[in-house]
């Protein structure tokens, strides 16, 4: 253990706060750059469900009508326009916020997208696509993709990254700024003679000391930023007029945690949200509706209530695979290959379908089973990261990838 891990582990022993490490720079001089928000699809989320083409034979030859969108009936999708030529695309019937999103032209979907790498490993595939490779052997050498980018932007602010939740995920692999927290509110670490303790704790010379005064000056500056009420206690967060989170769940509870802190004019950059249970092997019909609904509602709430801030914001969403195309014998679906990935911004040349779509017969699939990937997740980032995030080169983020065909997502 180091000393800047031993520091974090006793200021979270000591203030109850669940931050993973600290070292801020004391200047929000940067707080006004764009902010990048990466939602992470975990358990390999069905994009053929998710967006499927309600008139392809071989989609409706391979899967019951619950695992599949329809032209009409109980699973009528949601169609939507500029999609792929002939092909009746639509969403899952659950969707229809992210279909708001898409017809305002705000947001993108990549289909056939994906790791290209074989493996139908969630472990595996999490972890080259959280350190941006696409070989297993680079899995040892690689920090997270997210940690080299912020590393590349040399940000100045009091909190460049926040992953929202309970442990940094591997994007953010040995980040020496990155924050994991669950709300705001962690960090309001106590009372004034617990701050002063921890003041006199660390009123030495050495190193540990410079460090640990650093943080408690970071972590008060961050306190001087949550709402309080005439008492002095922190206020719960309201959202933007109009904008509700209630009865939508834990993603919604999660990015409107994040609405708050990105509102704290603290110089975030990157930010990460994880929703899990998207590995829907049996019983897929309604697990399935539930968790689009739920993703569809949650997203919509969060970019509605971040709408004074479109301009500097972009949201990512990926999964680490796709599903089966054919449905197995426990009513659900298994470990697939290619899958959906969305971009949601002002700046996003949103309202189309993006990728290289070549259909569901047999000579189109990965291994005569799976969706096939024709477009390498790694080529949505970049575009991102050169066009809105202001990253220049990317090779030390992505190294090795050599991006073939741009896709004007942004």
């Amino acid at each position: 253990m180091n000393r800047r891990t031993f520091l974090c582990s006793s200021l979270a022993a000591l203030t109850g706060s669940r931050i993973s490490s600290l070292t801020f720079a004391a200047d929000a001089s940067q707080s006004r750059d764009h902010l990048l928000v990466v939602l992470f699809l975990r358990g390999g989320c069905d994009g053929l469900h998710l967006l499927g083409p309600a008139n392809d034979k071989d989609y409706i030859a391979a899967r019951p009508e619950w695992l599949r969108v329809t032209e009409s009936g109980k699973f009528e999708g949601l169609a939507l326009k500029n999609g792929f030529n002939g092909v009746d695309m639509r969403l899952h019937k659950e969707a229809g916020a992210l279909k708001e999103l898409y017809d305002s032209g705000h947001l993108a979907m990549v289909h056939a997208c994906g790791l290209q790498n074989g493996t139908r490993s969630h472990f595996e595939a999490q972890d080259m696509m959280e350190r941006g490779v696409a070989d297993q052997k680079d899995i040892s050498v690689a920090s997270g993709w997210l940690t080299r980018t912020i590393e590349a932007l040399s940000p100045r602010g009091l909190l460049p990254a926040v992953a929202v939740g309970g442990e940094l995920p591997d994007s953010l692999l040995h980040s020496k700024v990155a924050v994991s927290m669950t709300e705001a509110r962690d960090f309001n670490y106590g009372h004034e003679r617990q701050v002063a303790l921890l003041k006199r704790l660390y009123e030495g010379r050495e190193s540990i000391h410079r460090t640990g005064k650093l943080t408690l000056d970071t972590i008060t500056a961050l306190q001087t930023k949550l709402p309080r009420d005439g008492d002095g206690n922190v206020q719960d967060y309201t959202p933007e007029k109009g904008v509700s989170y209630e009865d939508i769940g834990g993603l919604g509870d999660s990015l409107r945690s994040l609405a708050q802190i990105a509102k704290m004019d603290a110089g975030l950059r990157v930010a990460t949200v994880d929703y899990d249970g998207w590995d829907t092997h049996e019983s897929q019909e309604y697990r399935f509706s539930e968790q689009v609904s739920e993703l569809s509602r949650a997203l919509a709430a969060f970019y509605n209530d971040m709408s004074r801030f479109h301009s500097k914001m972009t949201i990512v969403v990926h999964t680490e695979f796709g599903r089966r195309l054919k449905s197995n014998q426990s009513e659900g679906t298994d470990h697939g290959y290619g899958g959906v990935h969305m971009v949601l911004g002002s700046g996003v040349k949103g309202g189309r379908l993006y990728g290289d779509w070549r259909g569901l017969a047999n000579e189109h699939l990965d291994e005569g089973a799976d969706l096939a990937i024709t477009t390498d997740y790694r080529t949505l980032l970049t575009e991102v990261l050169t066009k809105r995030v202001g990253i220049d080169d990317v090779k030390s983020i992505f190294p090795g990838f050599e991006m073939k065909q741009p896709l004007g997502i942004v």
